[in-house]
C-alpha cells in the first residue's frame, strides 16, 4: 500500500489554504492528490503545484473509484462541504476516520444542537424549521433569538431578531422559491438530509463575548491549541471582520474551554480530524455556538502558525498517517491579527482610510481593486458581504492588534460603526 499519498476531496475556498498543506505534506514525506469537478480545479491555478484528478460530480463512489488504484493513505477534506463526502469516500476504501454519520450530524447546526441537549452541554433553547412554513418561524420559542441556516458557515444568513417585530428581517435575504427547487448547488457535495438554507434553525441569543477555539482531536482526544478573538458587526448580522491569536481570555479561560469541548466532541463522535469551535464566555458556563471537523478559514491557520510553534496541516496528517498525537504548542509571544475589507456584495467596492492607530503593527495590505464577489447567491441565500482583501498585524501588545482590526470596522462601508469588541 501506498502510504505517502493523501487524497483531499474538493478545492478549498481559499488557496492559501491548500499551499499550506501542500508543504505540511511533504515535511511527512506525503504527496497530495486534490479530486474535484474540472471547474473547481480551473480556480487552482498555475501557481500551486499539485497532483490532480477531475470527477465529473462530488460523488463519493465516483471520488473513491478515481482514487482507489493510487492506494491513498488516507482521505480528507479542508474545505467546510466536502468533510461529509471524504469520510463517505473512506469508508468505501476501509480507511479510518471520524465516520460520514458524525461529520453530517456536526455540519448540520441542529443536529448537533440535539447532541449537546442530550448530554447536557446547552442550556439554550432551540428551534429546527423552515422558512417556507413562516407561521412556524419561532416554535414557541419568544425573542430575543438568532435565527440561521442549518448547515452554511461565515455569518451568511445569520439574523439577530430583538422583538416580534423584527421576524420580516429573517426572510429579506432569501429567494424562497429558488430553495424550493430540486437544483442544487454543484459545488458542494450534499448527501445527508435537506441542507437547503430554507432549512433553518432559531436559538435563544446568549449575550456575552464570542471566541472561537482551534485544536486536534486524535482517537477521540482533544489537544486544545489556541483560543482566538473574534470582532464582528455585531447585531443583527454579526458578519466577521478579523480574528485575534491568542485571546485575550487565554490565561483565565483555557482549562475551562478544553474541559468543555472534550465533553463536546466526545458526545458529537469526533474520532481524528481538527476542531474548530465557536463558543460563548458566560460567568458561570460556556455555550457552543457552532463546531466543525475542520480548521478555521479566515487566515487563521496562518495566525496560528505565527503566534505558536506549530504547523496544524503538519500535525493533521501526521495524525491521520501514523496516529501522532501533537504537543500541545508553545506560545512565541506575540499576538497576531487578520482584519478585513468587507464590501457590500451589490456596491462598488471604496475603502476611506488606511490611517491605523498602530501602524506600526501592520505586516501587509492585500487589497486588489480586480477582485469582485465569487458569488452573489447560494441556494435561495443572498449573500451579503464579501472579502476584498485583508490586512495582517503583528504586536507584543493584543490592544494594538485589536485596535488596528477595529479600524477597519469602524471603516467599512455599510457596517455603521463598531461591533463586537473584547
Amino acid at each position: 500500500m501506498n502510504t505517502k499519498t493523501v487524497v483531499l476531496v474538493g478545492v478549498p475556498w481559499s488557496v492559501h489554504e491548500l499551499d499550506d498543506a501542500i508543504r505540511d505534506a511533504a515535511t511527512l514525506g506525503a504527496s497530495l492528490l486534490v479530486v474535484d469537478t474540472p471547474e473547481s480545479l480551473a480556480q487552482i491555478g498555475e501557481q500551486t503545484a499539485v497532483r490532480t484528478r477531475t470527477v465529473k460530480a462530488l460523488d463519493p463512489l465516483l471520488v473513491a473509484d478515481c482514487v482507489r488504484d493510487d492506494e491513498p493513505a488516507t482521505v480528507l477534506a479542508i474545505t467546510e462541504f466536502s468533510m461529509e463526502l471524504a469520510a463517505a469516500v473512506r469508508e468505501l476504501l476501509g480507511i479510518p476516520g471520524t465516520p460520514s454519520a458524525v461529520e453530517a450530524r456536526v455540519l448540520d447546526k441542529a443536529q448537533t444542537r440535539e447532541v449537546l441537549h442530550e448530554h447536557g452541554l446547552t442550556k439554550v433553547g432551540f428551534h429546527r424549521t423552515s422558512l417556507l412554513a413562516p407561521e412556524d418561524l419561532l416554535g414557541g420559542l419568544e425573542p430575543p433569538v438568532v435565527v440561521k441556516p442549518r448547515s452554511f458557515s461565515g455569518s451568511h444568513g445569520v439574523t439577530f431578531v430583538a422583538d416580534r417585530t423584527e421576524l420580516a428581517r429573517v426572510f429579506e435575504p432569501y429567494d424562497l422559491a429558488e430553495t424550493d427547487l430540486d437544483d442544487r448547488d454543484g459545488r458542494v457535495a450534499h448527501l445527508d438530509g435537506d441542507h437547503r438554507t430554507h432549512e433553518v434553525i432559531v436559538e435563544e441569543y446568549v449575550p456575552g463575548p464570542e471566541i472561537s477555539a482551534e485544536g486536534l482531536v486524535v482517537d477521540g482526544r482533544l489537544t486544545l491549541f489556541t483560543l482566538t478573538d473574534k470582532v464582528n458587526t455585531g447585531m443583527p448580522h454579526f458578519e466577521e471582520v478579523g480574528h485575534v491569536v491568542p485571546s485575550v481570555y487565554t490565561r483565565e479561560r483555557t482549562a475551562q474551554v478544553e474541559e468543555y469541548l472534550q465533553a463536546v466532541v466526545s458526545a458529537l463522535g469526533f474520532v481524528t480530524s481538527p476542531m474548530h469551535a465557536e463558543i460563548k464566555l458566560l460567568d458561570d458556563r460556556i455555550e457552543l455556538v457552532e463546531i466543525h471537523t475542520r480548521y478555521p478559514g479566515d487566515r487563521v491557520v496562518e495566525l496560528l502558525q505565527s503566534a505558536y510553534d506549530i504547523r496544524p496541516y503538519e500535525a493533521y496528517f501526521d495524525a491521520m498517517l501514523n496516529g501522532r498525537v501533537p504537543q500541545r504548542p508553545r506560545p512565541t509571544g506575540e499576538h497576531y491579527g487578520v482584519g478585513f475589507f468587507n464590501g457590500p456584495t451589490d456596491a462598488p467596492f471604496a475603502w476611506p482610510s488606511y490611517a491605523f492607530p498602530h501602524p506600526e503593527a501592520v505586516v501587509s495590505i492585500d487589497l486588489d481593486r480586480r477582485r469582485a464577489p465569487k458569488v452573489f447567491a447560494y441556494e435561495g441565500l443572498r449573500i451579503r458581504y464579501w472579502r476584498a482583501g485583508h490586512a495582517l498585524f503583528a504586536a507584543k501588545d493584543h490592544a494594538h492588534v485589536h485596535e488596528n482590526i477595529g479600524f477597519l470596522l469602524d471603516h467599512t462601508p455599510g457596517q455603521g460603526g463598531s461591533g463586537q469588541h473584547a
